[in-house]
């Protein structure tokens, strides 16, 4: 009897460590599979997320560079482009003037103002007129003589008549040096009639002289270096009631009294 419960004994410890042994190896390479899995699932996104994130910075980077690049070559193309404009104007006014030095800020700075000459203050002591001519009308202007010697064919110019209180633009159509040391500008008006109306600057050493053709009429400009005056041709030539305009052939024509004489007869 005590053979017989042994030996069941013995047979149901076989048997649990039987079935201990199928669970362990059956449960642990699940685990092991599932471990291994999850291991290289995290593995394989810690790798490409990065891959990833560097490929676009990189392409970012790229773009960037090549954006600065373009961004810097227009940069210094525009900048080259306005240094040889500039150093073209600089050219033509020493092959015009070459007792003239500027310099380049002075030119560059003459370049950018708009207007040619600017009301006075007051009324120039210098200029060559009769006591009555300070009080005619004529309007006293200072000459930016600067603007006027660096114009160049196709810069646009405003011009201000204050008898008529209107700003005319005059667009540089010729530059022409005389044999005498004097050049002038030629230009024109372009009306809203559709008519163009001419204009021209004569400038030597230091006189200006100037005619404006414009839609309201012509008017003379004169400048002693940068005092000077512009005036309609009107103002300046008024008839005086008291003296006949009428034209006496015998003022033309000096053979007239005696021909006039020899038909009588």
């Amino acid at each position: 009897m005590q053979t017989q419960s042994s030996f069941w004994l013995k047979t149901l410890t076989a048997a649990s460590l039987a079935f201990g042994a199928i669970y362990f190896y059956n449960d642990k390479p699940q685990q092991i599979t599932t471990q291994f899995s999850t291991a290289q699932t995290t593995v394989v996104h810690t790798t490409t997320k990065p891959l990833a994130v560097n490929n676009n910075t990189q392409q970012d980077n790229t773009v960037a560079s090549d954006n600065s690049k373009s961004n810097a070559n227009t940069s210094i193309f525009g900048k080259a482009n306005n240094t040889i404009e500039l150093q073209t104007r600089i050219d033509s006014i020493k092959q015009r003037r070459p007792e003239l030095h500027y310099s380049p800020e002075e030119v560059a700075a003459a370049v950018e103002r708009t207007n040619s000459w600017s009301p006075a203050e007051n009324t120039p002591a210098d200029l060559p007129l009769k006591p009555e001519e300070l009080t005619d009308g004529r309007q006293f202007i200072q000459l930016d003589t600067i603007k006027i010697e660096t114009l160049m064919p196709g810069d646009a110019i405003n011009v201000r008549v204050a008898e008529n209180a209107k700003d005319y633009a005059v667009v540089i159509d010729k530059v022409e040096k005389h044999d005498y040391n004097s050049i002038s500008w030629y230009g024109h008006i372009q009306g809203e009639d559709g008519q163009k109306y001419s204009v021209s600057f004569t400038r030597g050493e230091t006189l200006t002289v100037g005619g404006l053709d414009t839609p309201d009429g012509h008017y003379v400009l004169q400048a002693h270096g940068n005092n000077g005056w512009i005036a309609s041709s009107q103002l300046l030539f008024k008839a005086d009631p008291k003296v006949s305009d009428a034209i006496h052939p015998a003022d033309v024509e000096p053979n007239y009294a005696h021909t006039h004489a020899t038909q009588q007869h």
